[in-house]
């Protein structure tokens, strides 16, 4: 991996961050319970925390893949498959630059056939 693309991806890598950052800052998870809701309301309420809360748990994962990603920046490990340490394919890191493993490890991994660290 050139010095140059490492740049840019760090950059890319900070500014996926920060915008998961502002995300998850701006999801306001409380429920108003000043007036009695009818049960459709509460129901509707209820149904939009809780896809509020998947998204915000995944997008919490997601930025601890990019801090990841960012520290193997900073040790000179990235691009580096963390199960095979093959190379990982540029075009991968390209697409999802906070990728942990190649093609492969990561279809074991989605198979639950890798150990996770």
């Amino acid at each position: 991996m050139s010095k140059l693309n490492l740049k840019e991806i760090k950059q890319k890598l900070i500014a996926e961050r920060e915008l998961l950052i502002d995300k998850l800052n701006g999801n306001d998870l409380s429920i108003d319970d000043s007036e009695t809701p009818d049960p459709v309301d509460l129901a509707v309420r209820n149904y939009s925390k809780n896809v509020m809360l998947a998204v915000s748990e995944n997008e919490s994962k997601q930025l601890t893949l990019i801090d990841e990603a960012l520290r193997r920046i900073e040790d000179d490990e990235y691009g580096t498959c963390q199960n095979c340490e093959n190379d990982i394919n540029p075009k991968r890191l390209a697409a999802i630059p906070w990728a942990r493993y190649c093609l492969d490890c990561q279809a074991l991994q989605e198979q639950g056939l890798l150990d996770e660290e």
